[in-house]
């Protein structure tokens, strides 16, 4: 979810701006998420056609995932040779997310307080989430990327929760890495944690908050399968096309979840769960791989580009805009159908796209590069 697009030291835009899609629907998802309700009772439930065909939150999670893997194989690939080569990495991946993360948790604590003393409406509402009660040994599970094992979810925003998954899959590929250069199986041996982690989650034999780490295990590693097999690929599918082909993707997606969610029988999550989405980011993600980068560089792209590399932040701090969002709305009665919601959107787009790029200079870019400077120490002892 947090790298960025790299081959052979080379953006590879098109991950990019995928990667800004996928942060684009995240926060669609919340900011619809967040006026589907009354906050009074001259308030009304929000519903904006256009916007609902971006409600794909979970997709864009799963997008996340599957670039992850194969922005990672491929940055990687040449660099884990041994066992001592682990560590260099994975220093570079917690410096990557740890920091921004950490900041991010200091500031939902005091926006917390914030929230207790303005949030005013329904407790039971999705966005009172802010008012779910914490300790400090939470807080601690938390900030150790384990609170996916230990901890109660959805503590301080629902987000987080990918965060331990995606670290816990970093922990895990440089063996997979090394493992598919010794046996020579570039398929198989990520196919093979797959389809571990997904009978462990199948099975469930122990005890712990969130399994997750294990059922979308085969999204993480089908991105290193097509990282892995990018030079068999012909970058033969036109930018213009794949365009194309990726908003069909989306209505498709969109179509199906209007028709089980207010017309069919079907309950949404019997077919559209984590697992087609999963498969359908794989499948994007390959259309992806086969597109041939624009020789002309639009004002578009570049925004895309630039939207895709703050990403994380984004992620991270959406949701803190909603929040602020959500109590402008309450305080000056910003009610009724389609103000609302327009007005959180924008709100939240703007102020998450402004705050994160402050954030990705004077958070992410020194703790990319404190990650760098610490794993050089360790990559000494790996030559």
């Amino acid at each position: 979810m947090l790298t960025m697009s790299k081959t052979d030291n080379k953006y590879f835009y098109p991950l990019t701006w995928l990667r800004a899609f996928a942060a684009f629907f995240v926060v669609i998802s919340h900011c619809i998420r967040a006026t589907q309700v009354k906050y009074a009772l001259n308030d009304e439930i929000s519903y904006f056609m256009p916007l609902t065909f971006f409600n794909l939150g979970e997709f864009g999670v799963c997008l996340f995932f599957a670039l992850s893997g194969c922005t990672l194989y491929l940055s990687n690939r040449k660099k884990i040779s041994n066992l001592a080569s682990f560590s260099p990495f994975i220093v570079k991946r917690f410096f990557r997310i740890w920091p921004a993360f950490a900041i991010s948790l200091i500031i939902y604590i005091l926006f917390i307080e914030v929230f207790k003393l303005y949030y005013t409406s329904d407790p039971s509402l999705w966005i009172a989430g802010f008012l779910k009660p914490y300790t400090f040994t939470n807080v601690l599970q938390y900030l150790s990327l384990t609170f996916n094992f230990t901890a109660p979810k959805y503590l301080f925003i629902g987000p987080y929760w990918s965060l331990p998954v995606e670290f816990q899959f970093y922990v895990l590929l440089p063996l997979t890495i090394l493992l598919m250069k010794y046996t020579k199986q570039l398929t198989i041996i990520p196919l093979m944690f797959s389809v571990v982690m997904y009978m462990i989650y199948f099975y469930s034999p122990f005890v712990i908050t969130d399994y997750k780490v294990f059922s979308l295990a085969f999204i993480f590693f089908g991105g290193v399968i097509l990282g892995a097999a990018l030079e068999r690929f012909k970058k033969n599918i036109p930018l213009k096309t794949s365009g194309y082909l990726l908003i069909a993707i989306v209505i498709l997606i969109s179509s199906l979840r209007f028709t089980l969610e207010y017309v069919a029988i079907t309950p949404l999550g019997v077919i559209l769960n984590y697992n087609t989405y999963g498969f359908i980011a794989l499948f994007c993600l390959f259309i992806t791989l086969k597109t041939t980068t624009a020789t002309r560089q639009t004002k578009f792209l570049v925004f895309l580009h630039e939207y895709g590399t703050i990403s994380y932040s984004i992620y991270l701090f959406h949701m803190l805009f909603i929040g602020i969002g959500v109590l402008l709305i309450i305080h000056f009665e910003i009610y009724g159908d389609n103000l609302k919601l327009i007005f959180l959107v924008s709100f939240t787009l703007l102020g998450s796209y402004l705050f994160s790029k402050m954030s990705y200079k004077f958070i992410e870019m020194p703790s990319i590069k404190a990650g760098r400077y610490f794993a050089s120490f360790f990559e000494r002892d790996s030559k």
